[in-house]
């Protein structure tokens, strides 16, 4: 197309919030993507306004990172609000109320297949910038599920998904990044102008702890590794901490770009040399609400946004010869099975890319998988109590396998390497790093169950 027929047919499809929530229809399932890709409120706010027309409208809503009425109680008799990840206040809240918000299980990887098959949505909002010169909009660093939700994915039987309608929030804030990001205007049914700054949530503080899991997770960390890791107190000590280690030639090969990322890349320690996927670039699908990362992945060839199915693709992670993956967990059983997403039946979090990286880790050559966790918390009434345990808590949900698992860090030290380790090892190696306090009780839960003898 010439720049006056891209610019005609923009205009065309040019309307308010109130005209794109027009096109939403009875029984529809709308789907947006995951944490800065979500367009603001304005638009899910008119389709609530319309509470009294339509009927059985399901929301997939996935780290709200800002306030949506829809989810109050007022609009769940036109509503249905389900989730594949919680894990912020926005959305959290819907999971409160029994029989209120519903939990769908998916890891980022089997969502995308969802999404163009057995769950292909009807309407999808996404954010993006002011189209380019030749009439491209970017859907800037969250790039997991757009592809699936916009254009449908290729097959040997033709093109599988898509929207019936795709709502572009155009906003001249937004950020616009390389990588697989950029759809012709021709892609989306309806644009709806809307400037807006982009939310940032401030650093977590981090405790004594933090600091101690932070060094050992280090220590286990060797040159030319491929890491995957997200944001948070944890995360970002290790990124300072390896700025101070003499590791070199790292890669980044990970769903959440890290926030240490620009840091270590102005050390020299991140060149990606060693990778065997793009090497020299950081690959990545999406950024946290992370202001620090805005400006450096702004059209920064060095930072690849791709498709979750390339990002979180075990065969493709496990051709890594060095992918470590950090991640955390809610409790761990003396087998080494891992609940992050559960805590019995109480909704937490989700799946998120957990075990897609656990299986890759599992597929690479001198790949590594390390569950960072405090060993303990306290419950309702303030008594310490175990997260590592001799049963899961019953209703949780397993996020990776016991045979994916290499290493557990807490803040008393190193479980691992636990593979290969046979079932009473591993429950003697993940007791020595569990509260002190709680040791004695797990070993004589551990004999009951027949571990030691």
């Amino acid at each position: 197309m010439i720049k006056t027929d891209w610019m005609y047919e923009y205009n065309e499809k040019l309307c308010t919030a109130e005209v794109a929530a027009q096109a939403v229809q009875n029984d529809d399932f709308i789907l947006a993507p995951i944490c800065l890709g979500q367009p603001t409120a304005l638009i899910t706010d008119a389709i609530a306004d319309r509470k009294d027309e339509l009927k059985n409208v399901e929301w997939r809503a996935h780290l709200l990172i800002r306030p949506h009425k829809i989810v109050n109680p007022e609009y769940r008799d036109t509503f249905k609000i389900t989730s594949a990840f919680v894990g912020t206040p926005f959305i959290k809240s819907v999971f409160k109320e029994e029989g209120y918000g519903s939990y769908a299980p998916a890891s980022v990887l089997t969502s995308y297949k969802q999404w163009t098959g057995r769950r292909k949505p009807d309407v999808t909002m996404v954010m993006v910038t002011p189209p380019d010169n030749e009439g491209f909009v970017n859907v800037g660093p969250d790039c997991m599920f757009p592809k699936t939700l916009i254009q449908g994915r290729s097959t040997e039987r033709g093109t599988v998904g898509g929207a019936r309608v795709v709502i572009g929030e155009v906003n001249d804030q937004y950020i616009p990044v390389c990588g697989q990001t950029r759809y012709h205007i021709s892609n989306f049914t309806h644009f709806v102008e809307h400037s807006s700054e982009l939310p940032a949530f401030p650093s977590p503080v981090p405790k004594d702890i933090h600091h101690k899991m932070a060094e050992s997770v280090v220590s286990l960390l060797r040159d030319r590794d491929s890491i995957q890791i997200g944001i948070g107190a944890v995360p970002m000590l290790i990124s300072d901490l390896i700025v101070q280690s003499d590791l070199k030639d790292l890669g980044i090969f990970t769903e959440m770009l890290p926030t240490g990322a620009p840091l270590w890349q102005e050390k020299g320690i991140l060149t990606g040399k060693y990778k065997k996927f793009r090497p020299g670039k950081m690959t990545a699908t999406f950024i946290g609400p992370a202001k620090e990362l805005y400006d450096f992945v702004r059209n920064n060839e060095d930072v690849e946004f791709l498709p979750s199915d390339i990002t979180n693709n075990p065969s493709i992670i496990g051709a890594e010869e060095q992918i470590v993956g950090i991640n955390g967990a809610l409790e761990i059983d003396l087998a080494g099975q891992v609940a992050c997403l559960t805590i019995g039946n109480r909704m937490v979090s989700g799946y998120g890319g957990q075990s897609d990286f656990a299986m890759g880790c599992r597929l690479s050559n001198f790949g590594r998988m390390i569950i960072v966790m405090a060993s303990s918390a306290k419950d309702a009434e303030g008594n310490l109590i175990s997260r590592i345990v001799p049963d899961l808590t019953p209703g949780s949900l397993v996020g990776t396998m016991a045979i994916h698992l290499d290493y557990v860090v807490t803040e008393n030290g190193i479980a691992g390497p636990l593979d290969g380790m046979t079932i009473d090892e591993r429950a003697e190696a993940l007791i020595k790093v569990a509260h002190p306090k709680l040791q004695d009780d797990l070993v004589v839960d551990a004999k009951k169950k027949g571990l030691f003898r």
